[in-house]
């Protein structure tokens, strides 16, 4: 085919007269939009080429068009209202003192938010579609929730759905009812969904950053509710007994209720709170039935009773994982297979007790024998012991007793052929040990992170070797909390 011709004016040219196409590069000055802000802020502040004035709160802002319709969705049909001409828009449901906030964002991206003003910023930033401040807005909230201020962020993040923040702030009061209970703020929570927390079967609360259980629950619960009502000089009887309801009363001795009626002398003649304490007899005696085969009748009989008040509460989900490796298990010096048994299969038990037995292995001081008690955090079932290697003719002695709420949260482990020595880390800032000798690899393991954790059990096997039993063949197990 003939190559085709262009003609111009009657003339027949040839295509190679035509000039090449020339590249095009486009390059882009990342200044150039921070010059631009920069320009326009220096304007708005001069009173350089305003065209428009916002009306909030009878307060006049001037302003340009083109910043306005670039902050968000909501200003475009705001400015339509001027098509006209007239030079002005009202914007109504936001205080003059919000808006200059996010006027100054418009041309700085700079927002001044602080404790005092970020929740009404924030709900001025919503109301204009202002995501960006929305967003930090509710980032800032959820950094800054302490004791004082929780209730009020958990009011707030309800009445706006604003989801994240509202978790945030009700994991906090949980983790610290004890504190928060004692503030003012804490009378601002609404009587029944303070009752629908406290009477979930779920509920779970923290001391130290360990999980609460049983009647030290109950015993917070119960102090929480009477400050509450204290606070609030409640009178009305049924929301009393909404809230003395969501204590699980049987499970506190008397005389604990007692004590704690003792320092809220003001609820000791309560009518509803004496006829608490005489429910709390009837359903403690219906629970002593409880294998017996009238048990559900006399339940279903006892309809006075809180139902809430024969169930026991649930753990929390939680999971149980092993530790990063098995220490000491290389075989050097005995058989290993697999990992070591473990003794712990119940979530409601604890480390209360380790006993520490070292000796002389050549002229190194090792782990000679150890043994784990661990105690029952409901206190209703016996203590579990777990022993392995010698605790007669040793070097040394240690042992490590835990308080209640105290939690191991890190081990440091020294081990070679056997394990060497133990150190315990926990949540009450206590470090025992290091308990041993020198020897060996110095290793760290540490509960994870992401959510209530602590070390739950320790298995071991142990090893006769130079004559005496050693531990050797140890791995650690975490329980974590969500």
């Amino acid at each position: 085919m003939a190559e085709e011709q262009i003609s111009v004016d009657g003339d027949v040219n040839d295509t190679e007269d035509l000039e090449p196409e020339k590249e095009v590069k486009a390059i882009y000055d990342d200044k150039r939009p921070q010059k631009l802000l920069q320009t326009a802020w220096q304007n708005l502040q001069s009173g350089l080429y305003t065209d428009v004035i916002v009306i909030v709160d009878e307060r006049k802002f001037p302003a340009h068009r083109l910043v306005l319709s670039s902050l968000s969705d909501y200003f475009p049909p705001l400015l339509k209202i001027d098509e006209k001409g007239k030079g002005e828009v009202i914007i109504q449901n936001v205080s003059s003192e919000d808006f200059d906030i996010l006027l100054k964002y418009a041309y700085t991206g700079l927002v001044d938010i602080t404790p005092d003003n970020v929740q009404s910023v924030l709900i001025a930033a919503d109301y204009l579609s202002i995501e960006f401040v929305k967003r930090e807005c509710t980032t800032y909230m959820k950094s800054h929730i302490d004791i004082d201020n929780v209730c009020d962020a958990l009011i707030f993040a309800k009445s706006f759905v604003i989801n994240d923040l509202e978790q945030k702030a009700f994991k906090f009061l949980l983790e610290n009812l004890d504190s928060v209970s004692r503030t003012v703020g804490f009378a601002k929570l609404d009587s029944h969904y303070l009752a629908k927390i406290l009477d979930d079967d779920n509920l779970v609360l923290f001391q130290n950053q360990a999980i609460m259980r049983s009647k030290d629950r109950e015993k917070l619960v119960l102090e929480a509710v009477l400050r509450y009502l204290l606070i609030r000089n409640e009178e009305d009887p049924n929301l009393i007994q909404i809230l003395i309801s969501s204590v699980r009363l049987p499970e506190i001795s008397e005389e604990e209720v007692k004590n704690c009626l003792e320092s809220y002398k003001q609820f000791r003649n309560n009518s509803i709170v004496k006829r608490s304490l005489v429910l709390r007899k009837k359903a403690l005696y219906i629970i002593s039935q409880k294998e017996e085969p009238e048990f559900a009748s006399l339940v279903a009989s006892a309809s006075e009773v809180p139902s809430s008040w024969f169930r026991k509460r649930k753990l929390a989900f939680y999971t149980i994982t092993p530790g990063l490796r098995s220490y000491a298990s290389g075989g050097e010096v005995g058989r290993v297979n697999d990992h070591p048994d473990f003794k712990l299969t119940d979530a409601n038990f604890k480390i209360q007790k380790i006993e520490i037995w070292t000796r002389l292995w050549d002229t190194a001081e090792i782990i000679g024998g150890m043994k784990i008690v661990y105690q029952s955090m409901d206190g209703h079932c016996s203590d579990i012991e777990y022993f392995k290697g010698v605790s007669h003719h040793v070097e040394n002695t240690h042992i490590v007793e835990l308080e209640p709420n105290e939690f191991i949260i890190k081990v440091n482990i020294g081990s070679g052929w056997l394990i060497d020595s133990l150190c315990f880390h926990t949540t009450l800032g206590k470090v025992y040990g290091p308990f041993g000798g020198v020897g060996g690899g110095i290793h760290e393991e540490i509960a994870p992170r992401d959510s209530p954790s602590y070390l739950f059990d320790m298995g071991y096997q142990s090893v006769v070797t130079q004559g005496s039993p050693a531990i050797y063949n140890l791995c650690l197990r975490w329980i974590a909390f969500s």
